[in-house]
């Protein structure tokens, strides 16, 4: 079965942004300022030449700008996807520590999903201190993980990986993230 990879997150969290920063070669990702515009999930194959494989999910943001539905088309994705091996939790630098993210976070502990946090739009912080937003995202990281028989804490990653679309700050760093977590590398 070929591995997925998911990107959840709040709207306007940057996830279709930082999708198109990672296969910039799909000119078919659009990413938009409005909030609530992915109202679907969007796979997207990934292959290489040695014909390894994965998909990566582009999920309907959450919180404000989504609808209903779009929160019931993502719990039946995390409840029903085959090969899920890690959903990837998208926190906007300067928009931190909303109710959302940690029900989405129980959410994927319930059902025993690994989840790890990434930081966006790290350029966009104020430069002085950044010090205060990466201790919140290592708060939000190390998290209670409770996950269905234990199995959360498995998949427990103490890393936070911040990233910026625009300086590709980062994007390196969860390529070889996203590998390691469908088994393509070695650790």
């Amino acid at each position: 079965m070929i591995p997925q990879i998911a990107f959840a997150g709040r709207t306007n969290a940057g996830k279709s942004s930082l999708l198109r920063a990672l296969i910039p070669k799909m000119k078919i990702i659009k990413p938009s300022k409005k909030p609530g515009f992915t109202r679907n999930i969007y796979f997207y194959g990934v292959g290489n030449k040695l014909g390894r494989e994965l998909v990566l999910s582009d999920l309907p943001g959450y919180g404000y700008g989504s609808t209903t539905e779009q929160g019931n088309v993502i719990l039946e994705y995390i409840r029903t996807a085959t090969n899920l091996k890690m959903v990837y939790i998208l926190m906007d630098c300067r928009v931190l520590e909303m109710p959302s993210d940690k029900q989405v976070i129980e959410l994927l502990d319930t059902y025993g999903i690994p989840w790890q946090i990434i930081g966006t739009k790290f350029d966009r912080v104020t430069p002085r201190d950044p010090a205060p937003v990466l201790d919140l995202l290592m708060r939000f990281s190390k998290m209670s993980r409770k996950g269905a028989m234990g199995a959360s804490e498995l998949y427990y990653k103490d890393e936070i990986i911040v990233t910026s679309d625009k300086s590709m700050a980062g994007i390196s760093e969860l390529k070889w993230s996203i590998m390691r977590n469908c088994g393509l590398v070695s650790e």
